[in-house]
């Protein structure tokens, strides 16, 4: 099954245990992701927050939008 959506941007932080995925809608409208995983557990990422349905019209707008909701994204140097 074809996905609908594509990863423009992942941001990891230092730790390597939360990312943020800048994901590109096939309306070419941008929402934001914050996804975690615990280095003990191999079950991979799990999902913690998404934009849905709040969309942005550029990849940028999303990460600005991204950076005011989730405090440790806004800490990461640009």
């Amino acid at each position: 099954m074809p996905k609908n959506y594509l990863v423009a941007h992942s941001i990891d932080n230092q730790e390597l245990n939360r990312c943020i995925d800048i994901i590109q809608d096939l309306n070419d409208k941008f929402r934001f992701q914050e996804w975690r995983r615990e280095p003990e557990d191999i079950s991979g990422w799990f999902l913690v927050l998404d934009s849905s349905p709040k969309t942005y019209p550029t990849a940028i707008e999303a990460i600005v939008a991204a950076k005011q909701t989730i405090a440790w994204f806004d800490t990461l140097n640009d």
